[in-house]
């Protein structure tokens, strides 16, 4: 999963070649650099191509602070 939130940010920032350079450890925030826009934007993709409904309760900021968390986070609302 960690792989298709990689090709979704690349998609959502519109950078060819930019998946290649996060590591699993990339935060949302700080490393990626998502602005606003481009949070709810990715948000929505997440949610439509990987057929995920995320519960906007339970996302915590905490699992913004990396690729893997938030991928571990995606794992659990879809079960």
């Amino acid at each position: 999963m960690i792989d298709d939130i990689k090709m979704l940010l690349e998609e959502v920032k519109g950078v060819p070649g930019f998946s290649k350079n996060l590591s699993d450890s990339a935060s949302l925030i700080e490393d990626v650099k998502l602005d606003s826009l481009e949070m709810i934007n990715f948000m929505l993709r997440i949610e439509e191509e990987l057929k995920i409904e995320i519960d906007f309760e339970q996302l915590d900021f905490s699992y913004l602070n990396s690729l893997q968390e938030f991928s571990d986070f995606l794992v659990k609302m879809k079960q």
